[in-house]
Parts: structure tokens; sequence; C-alpha cells
């Protein structure tokens, strides 16, 4: 490969280059591999930017889920702190439901209160 390189200066004078032809053989075959490489380059990047936004949607996921069950223990924790803790008021109201007959069961209290004014005890 014994071919001269034309060199345009800036005089528009033309000049033959003194360059060795391995040298130059070098030169052509990293310009060449270099363009060869760059799609295989560019695929590579794509691929490292896809997995990449893979993991980072994974753990989005992952995050939420967790805020999701925490969310859950939170609202389970309450329901049942709200279930086990019953007040008094409540207890009778429990009783009420149950019974289903409360004015009744005003009427045997009222009775049984007046009872021993109506019948003195000798």
């Amino acid at each position: 490969m014994a071919e001269t390189i034309t060199i345009t200066g800036g005089s528009n004078s033309n000049s033959t280059s003194a360059l060795p032809n391995d040298i130059r053989e070098s030169i052509a075959i990293g310009n060449v591999k270099s363009v060869a490489e760059q799609p295989s380059m560019l695929s590579n990047l794509a691929y490292a930017n896809q997995i990449g936004n893979v993991n980072l949607s994974q753990q989005n996921a992952v995050a939420n889920q967790q805020a999701m069950n925490q969310l859950a223990l939170t609202v389970t924790g309450k329901v049942v702190n709200l279930i086990s803790n019953l007040s008094p008021m409540e207890g009778i109201a429990v009783t009420k439901l149950n019974t289903g007959n409360d004015i009744a069961q005003q009427i045997a209290d009222l009775k049984a209160a007046i009872a021993p004014l109506t019948n003195p005890s000798p």
C-alpha cells in the first residue's frame, strides 16, 4: 500500500506526506475499528440505560409496597385499639343492642325502685 497522502495547507499548496505505510495503515485500521465498534457501544449504552430504568422502577414499586404495608399496619392497629378499648357507655349500648328491649328494662328498674316504698317492711 504505497499511496501518498495529499495534505492541503492554508496557502492552497499541495504536498505529499512523508508518513510510512505502516503508520498510515494503523491509522486507517484504528479509524475503521472505532467506526465499527460504535454501534455495539451505543447498543451497550442503551441496554445499560434500560437496565438502570428497570432497576429504578422496581425500587419505586418496592418503596410503594412498603408504604402501603406500613399504612395497613397502622390502620389495623388503630382498629384493634378502637375495638378493644370499650368505654362504659359502649358496653351499655352493646347490651341494649343485644336485648333489644330497653324500655322493658327501664320499667323493671322503676318497679324495683318503687317496690320498697309501696310495701314498707314492718
